[in-house]
């Protein structure tokens, strides 16, 4: 897959570093050549310095044939410029921005640009730390109203089914680790002491799946 990233500072330069490691072609852009710095030893792809909406810039990078490009620089605005371009003018398949602001995430994610929020991230995982400390946070979608959990059965739990623990419309247990190896739970599965549950639940009903794992 040939991949463009826009932007070689902290996030950048690590999601480079991992494409490359899984031999993808990437090429990374940059205004300023001391960010490549950041790149591993073992970074086998391309460094272009210039501003990455500049046409010219994109054009050697070959936008024309990238399957995806990332726009990780600190700027809002120039994550915006970047991917509505590619997206729009040069048809990249996969585009997705690095995005500061929550409220402007969300309007480009109804404009069909998927976004990265680590400050809503970052909130709503501390939040949930906080307010909700059984239950473990992996993963949050959209904007917050989805959260993906991993749970641990307790002694009390054992003997209970996975349809218990399950609140329709609202939650469902994705997937059962019991003793190293995972599976998709039927309903009626039975949970045994140390079992690990992930759960996709609605932020809303957490507190509802916290008082059923608390009894």
């Amino acid at each position: 897959m040939r991949v463009i990233i826009v932007g070689c500072g902290r996030v950048g330069s690590q999601l480079a570093n991992a494409l490359s490691a899984e031999r993808h072609d990437v090429v990374v852009i940059d205004r300023d050549p001391l960010a490549f710095g950041r790149l591993s030893r073992e970074f086998g792809g391309r460094m272009l310095t210039g501003v990455g909406f500049d046409r010219e810039i994109l054009q050697k990078a070959d936008i024309e044939g990238a399957d995806a490009l990332a726009a990780t620089t600190d700027s809002d605005n120039v994550n915006i410029v970047v991917a509505v371009a590619a997206k729009a003018t040069f048809k990249v398949p996969r585009v997705v921005a690095r995005i500061y602001d929550p409220q402007a995430a969300e309007i480009y994610r109804r404009e069909g640009i998927p976004t990265v929020t680590a400050t809503l991230l970052a909130a709503n995982t501390m939040k949930a730390m906080i307010a909700h400390p059984q239950l473990g946070i992996l993963a949050t979608f959209g904007s917050g109203e989805v959260e993906l959990l991993q749970v641990e059965a307790s002694k009390t739990m054992a003997g209970r089914t996975v349809r218990d623990v399950t609140l329709p419309g609202e939650s469902l247990v994705g997937a059962l680790v019991r003793r190293g190896q995972a599976m998709i739970p039927a309903a009626d599965a039975r949970l045994e002491e140390g079992d690990l549950l992930h759960i996709v639940v609605a932020a809303a009903a957490i507190p509802t799946l916290e008082k059923i794992f608390s009894h």
